[in-house]
């Protein structure tokens, strides 16, 4: 790939002088395109910032950003944040954010009555196009977004016009958390995915290695051993699915022990090491390969049949996940995305506990992602029903800004600092309110890696202007300091200095992989996929959904052959093959298109 220069984007006095620069308010709705030349003229007339024009923040207007991956400001922790208000003060606005399904996005589409900034996935990008309900940035280009045709997202901005514009090479998305050339390596501090165990038990057992999945689930028997039930009674299993997620829960697990990236449904899958196209379902001419669903499934089932799976399995949901966790119900997983409510109340108790939730590395590790093209499958963009088009589109620019991208990550002036010889760093004080249970409530309200942090521009591990990476957390002494009591009991156990080091050494070793060699711009590429292959895709999902229980509850290798038999042949009669081979033909395009542009 080219190389970039990441260049210092709109300091934060030259952002605050121009938004004082007056160039007409946005219009919202049909108008916008009309008044693109009018508004650009105007900025850059009224401009008293050379490196761009701003628009008129006089009048105070209320901003929402809503998504399907976004929460809902009213039940947030801690709103509005030192952040929001930070931004709030800078646009002149009320902030919000709202969380949508397909339904509610799709009503109010169609009502125009959307929120003024949104977050859709893949699925509707066809619709947001066709509906014209999103605006294009690139009459920005010279006015407001100057954050967003930085030279940062050069290649980010190509792929989107290419190929998320209906041919018409604008600029209508923009996405977050794009990885430039100079961002560098890290593991992190601990993992968040891999196997999950409790580590008061695990050392217990005197913490077995444990290389596949044959091993964990061993491990998970002799902890329920010593602890079947929970101090208050309720009785304790390995883990459960979490249903609200479609098929995700029964193949990202095979996905971090096979060495693959999901798509977005899990009917496909990318092989992290050679960015091939690979069926995860439907194997029948794969030679052998164990895809991430049948090694799911696999695993699903040795866990049923070790009496270690959730009875209520099947109709689990994230919260439930959530709850049974915080409750202590479950002794694994391989995600963290539920269980942190243990930890903190653990840790809330008593600060210097090992009943905490650890990870321990799985053949593949989730770290080193290079996202030149950002995060697929989160695309945000300003709605053109927006009654503040222009604000709208400062404060996805400033999202997308450096500036932004190290305050979400960091904090506020004050929480970070820069020394004499320009080095920044985070303030003690901010490093205590991280790390001392006594100052949770001060932490949440500080707004640090919470709301935003899914929205940003910028990597974490992308190298500023001022020479530090974007997020200050990834410091050696301080991701040591950071650790949880059992976290270091952990190190010591293994003679390591961060847990993540596990994941370090078996990726040196060439035991493990991490995801630097996969190319996650491909997925841009993929032409939208058409009707008749989304009919056969959904369908194919929904048979794979009714038979996930019969597969994991086979008591027999026999009666397990049989259910996948059965799905094979439901599964061909649906459309598979068709569906395999427009995706084969599409995905190879794609990479070919994309690996030239790069």
């Amino acid at each position: 790939m080219k190389k970039k220069k990441i260049t210092a984007l709109i300091c934060t006095a030259a952002l605050i002088a121009g938004c004082l620069a007056g160039c007409g308010k946005g219009d919202g709705g049909n108008a916008v395109q009309a008044d693109a030349d009018k508004g650009t003229a105007a900025g850059t007339q009224d401009s008293v910032s050379n490196e761009g024009a701003a628009g008129d923040i006089s009048e105070h207007v209320n901003i929402s950003i809503g998504g399907i991956n976004v929460g809902n400001s009213s039940s947030s922790d801690g709103w509005p944040t030192e952040i929001v208000t930070y931004i709030e003060d800078k646009f002149n606005v009320t902030l919000e954010t709202k969380s949508y399904d397909n339904e509610s996005l799709n009503l109010d589409l169609s009502g125009g009555t959307t929120c003024d900034i949104l977050q859709i996935n893949d699925e509707h990008i066809e619709s947001i196009l066709k509906g014209r309900h999103a605006v294009d940035l690139s009459q920005y280009q010279d006015s407001l977004a100057a954050n967003i045709f930085s030279d940062t997202y050069s290649l980010r901005n190509e792929v989107l016009k290419s190929f998320k514009s209906n041919g018409e090479d604008k600029l209508y998305f923009v996405t977050p958390r794009v990885t430039s050339e100079n961002a560098r390596s890290t593991y992190g501090a601990t993992l968040n995915y891999g196997y999950v165990v409790r580590w008061d038990l695990y050392k217990e057992i005197g913490c077995p290695e444990i290389k596949n999945d044959d091993d964990y689930v061993d491990a998970l028997v002799r902890m329920k051993e010593i602890y079947p039930e929970t101090e208050d009674g309720l009785p304790v299993y390995a883990l459960s699915a979490y249903n609200d997620s479609n098929l995700h829960p029964y193949f990202f697990i095979g996905c971090l022990t096979q060495g693959y990236s999901n798509m977005e449904s899990g009917l496909y899958v990318k092989n992290m090491a050679t960015n091939e196209l690979i069926p995860d379902i439907y194997d029948e001419n794969l030679d052998g390969i164990t895809t991430p669903f049948w090694a799911g499934m696999s695993f699903y089932n040795k866990l049923y049949n070790a009496n270690l799976l959730d009875p209520d399995c099947f109709i689990t949901k994230g919260e439930d996940l959530t709850e049974k966790y915080t409750k202590g119900q479950y002794l694994g997983g391989y995600v963290n995305w539920h269980f942190g409510n243990y930890n903190k109340n653990a840790r809330a108790a008593d600060p210097e506990t090992e009943k905490q939730y650890v990870i321990l590395p799985t053949y593949m590790g989730w770290a080193n992602e290079r996202n030149y093209a950002g995060w697929q499958g989160k695309y945000f963009l300003v709605s053109s029903h927006s009654k503040n088009v222009e604000r709208a589109v400062m404060i996805l620019d400033f999202l997308q800004s450096e500036e932004c991208s190290r305050i979400v990550d960091c904090g506020i002036d004050g929480r970070w600092e820069t020394a004499a010889d320009g080095t920044p760093s985070l303030t003690e004080d901010t490093i205590d309110m991280k790390s001392n249970p006594a100052r949770a409530e001060e932490w949440t309200k500080s707004g640090i890696g919470s709301t935003f942090s899914d929205m940003v521009g910028y990597d974490s591990n992308n190298i500023a202007s001022d020479g530090g990476a974007i997020s200050l957390w990834e410091q050696q002494d301080i991701m040591v300091r950071n650790l949880t009591a059992a976290e270091k009991d952990m190190c010591a156990a293994f003679d390591i200095e961060l847990p993540s080091d596990l994941l370090k050494k078996k990726v040196e070793a060439g035991e493990s992989m991490d995801l630097r060699a996969g190319n996650s711009a491909i997925q841009f590429g993929m032409e939208i996929v058409p009707s008749d292959i989304g009919r056969i895709d959904s369908n194919c999902e929904q048979i794979t959904i009714n038979a996930i229980p019969g597969l994991v509850q086979a008591k027999t290798e026999e009666e397990f052959l049989a259910a996948k038999e059965a799905l094979m042949a439901e599964l061909k009669a649906a459309g598979a093959e068709d569906s395999i081979a427009w995706w084969t033909q599409a995905w190879n395009t794609a990479k070919e298109a994309v690996e030239k542009m790069q």
